[in-house]
């Protein structure tokens, strides 16, 4: 599951930064969508950094640094989007504000395979 909403992050609004080796990626929004923020928090667990804090009118958060992030940072938008699941392209249309991920949106168990954090 992270590795989708790492996916659709970085098909949306995400970006990796850093050398190698210490390559982090940094997700961020408008505060009007912090509840989505803290949603991805919450799914990425050991790999998010610092909790979300707000600068000038967005609310974002930093990864740690992973050689996952070095993997992506050589892969093509093409082949981000081959590697694409139903989770990563609801967090990509997401970002992009083609949709909206609410929890009360699912079935029980969709939102449990879906929405959880474990």
């Amino acid at each position: 599951m992270q590795f989708q909403v790492i996916l659709g992050s970085l098909l949306g609004d995400a970006r990796i930064f850093g050398g190698p080796f210490d390559r982090r990626m940094r997700i961020g929004h408008q505060v009007a969508r912090a509840s989505y923020v803290w949603w991805k928090y919450d799914r990425l667990g050991a790999l998010a950094s610092e909790a979300p804090a707000e600068r000038d009118g967005r609310l974002s958060f930093t990864t740690i640094a992973h050689p996952l992030f070095d993997d992506l940072s050589t892969l093509s938008r093409n082949r981000l989007v081959e590697l694409i699941a139903p989770l990563g392209l609801a967090v990509w249309m997401t970002d992009v504000g083609r949709l909206e991920l609410r929890a009360d949106a699912f079935l029980p168990a969709q939102r449990r395979f879906a929405l959880s954090a474990s």
